[in-house]
């Protein structure tokens, strides 16, 4: 029997479970596939069903209570709750149920936790680790704001220091665990994944902080002339410039790596940057992807950056070589690195 099951796992398609609707998608292709019965896919129903009762229950009580409505005789409360509310609170159950099981993090354990658990056990474990990720995200929220980038941008700086805080502040993991965060305004340079709610915060203060590492590995003076420079050469100023400033940085010590400058550079004149657009011409994909893992290697070698950050910088060297495929095909290195004057870093 245990042997047939693992065979139905093998017809599993993964990419017909998505995380940000994890508990239906996985019941959907066990179902398929045969893995689970129908009659557990209705149990397990009835379950959520009794699960949202309840918290209805909860939430009319606690609504009567401060509108001070009269309970009714069978012993609850006049006060109704709309159907968006349910929906909203229904949500919120399978947002529960989704943390949990992917905590697995894998589908063959998350059904076996569907076949062998109660829904409302299931739905508790969810909501200890959705309260363990709202402490993990103030800690990160910390984090970014001790390792913040020192700059002007009203982007950066608004997201730091309202909006997140405004998001932590008013979630509410019992009843509204699925909400979105909302839009940030500042962009990560690796945007989040689908998930909704505390899962997407968390893991936009994950890569913020990274973002602020690398960026803490150059000088204060270097890092301040390179955004000014990128925000005359975009006619706009380092205040209302809208973009990723890890990008910025980490694109210029990335030219800096390829001309062999020394670690830590990031200030590049308009003949380095010619002498790159001359250095990119020609060269094909897997050149350039070779130039690319050879400059990463080199930045990590030299600036000595924290594994995440590391591991960061890695993970981006695809879209790292597709940005210098725009540098070449553009013949001209300055849509990726950006200019300033040496001269500058010695002004008063």
């Amino acid at each position: 029997m245990a042997y047939a099951a693992a065979d139905r796992f093998q017809l599993i398609n993964r990419r017909n479970i998505h995380a940000s609707c994890y508990t239906r998608t996985l019941i959907s292709e066990a179902l398929r596939v045969g893995m689970i019965p129908i009659e557990l896919v209705d149990d397990i129903q009835m379950q959520v069903r009794g699960v949202l009762e309840e918290h209805l229950r909860q939430l009319r009580h606690e609504l009567a209570k401060t509108s001070r409505t009269a309970p009714t005789s069978d012993g609850g409360t006049a006060f109704t709750v709309n159907e968006e509310t349910a929906r909203a609170m229904l949500d919120s159950i399978f947002y529960s149920l989704d943390t949990y099981l992917l905590g697995f993090h894998d589908p063959m354990y998350a059904i076996n936790a569907l076949q062998g658990m109660a829904v409302d056990d299931m739905f508790r474990q969810g909501q200890k680790m959705l309260k363990s990720l709202v402490c993990e995200s103030v800690a990160l929220h910390v984090q970014a704001k001790k390792s913040r980038i020192q700059t002007d941008n009203l982007a950066y700086n608004t997201t730091l220091d309202e909006e997140i805080h405004a998001f932590l502040e008013g979630y509410d993991f019992r009843r509204a665990s699925h909400e979105n965060v909302c839009a940030m305004t500042y962009p990560v340079y690796d945007a989040p994944s689908q998930m909704q709610g505390i899962h997407r915060l968390r893991e936009y203060l994950t890569r913020m902080v990274t973002e602020n590492h690398f960026a803490a590995l150059f000088e204060p003076e270097e890092k301040a002339l390179l955004l000014e420079s990128y925000a005359v050469k975009h006619h706009t100023t380092t205040r209302e410039m809208h973009v990723n400033l890890y990008e910025v940085i980490v694109c210029n010590a990335l030219g800096a790596a390829i001309l062999g400058k020394y670690p830590g550079i990031l200030v590049l004149t308009e003949q380095e940057i010619a002498y790159l657009t001359e250095k990119l011409h020609r060269k094909t994909t897997r050149e350039l992807e070779h130039i690319a893992a050879e400059a990463i290697n080199s930045l990590i070698a030299d600036l000595h950056p924290e594994p995440a950050a590391a591991a960061y910088l890695r993970g981006h060297a695809k879209r790292l070589v597709s940005r210098l495929l725009e540098a070449r095909n553009a013949a001209d290195a300055s849509v990726l690195f950006v200019p300033s004057d040496p001269q500058m870093l010695f002004r008063q």
